[in-house]
């Protein structure tokens, strides 16, 4: 695949686009998680469980990695508030790829893109967690300078949490 433009739009999670990205996601995770494709009916219980996870302004923001047709080849979120957020941070959430768009820096033009955001709201930090599986957005962090730190939230899916100072 030729390297695309990539065009960042705000949407929301709950709502076409968003909504269709935020499936993948979710599809994505739960493939790895379970070693086998999703089911709809699995992707639908997570979606209905969440709607928005905080995601919708004024509590964080939802934005997606468009290709030049349009096309969707990731999202990711950002949530500013929240009973798992730390007062002086910001967290990422359902960063992700499109498999076909792995490897074109989609998740590097997101990243940094939330870090400004994060910097914009004056957070000291960015926080997120993830699943030890996930060795793609793993090494993204990683070389983003993220460092790993204690678990901050109870979330029963992750494994390893990460930390960025900001300031």
């Amino acid at each position: 695949m030729t390297v695309p433009t990539i065009t960042l739009h705000e949407t929301r999670p709950d709502v076409e686009p968003g909504l269709g990205a935020l499936r993948g996601y979710v599809g994505d995770v739960l493939g790895r998680m379970e070693g086998r494709p999703a089911t709809d009916d699995e992707i639908d219980a997570f979606v209905a469980a969440s709607p928005h996870g905080g995601l919708v302004p004024p509590d964080g923001v939802f934005v997606l990695a468009l290709a030049a047709d349009g096309a969707v080849l990731g999202c990711a979120g950002l949530r500013l508030r929240g009973a798992d957020v730390p007062d002086d941070a910001a967290e990422i959430k359902r960063m992700w790829t499109a498999s076909a768009a792995r490897g074109l820096g989609v998740g590097k033009t997101l990243l940094d893109d939330l870090l400004r955001r994060a910097r914009e709201a004056g957070r000291a930090r960015v926080v997120l967690d993830t699943r030890a599986d996930l060795v793609e957005a793993r090494t993204l962090y990683e070389r983003a300078g993220f460092v790993e730190v204690d678990a901050y939230n109870a979330n029963p899916y992750a494994q390893v949490w990460y930390a960025l100072g900001l300031r």
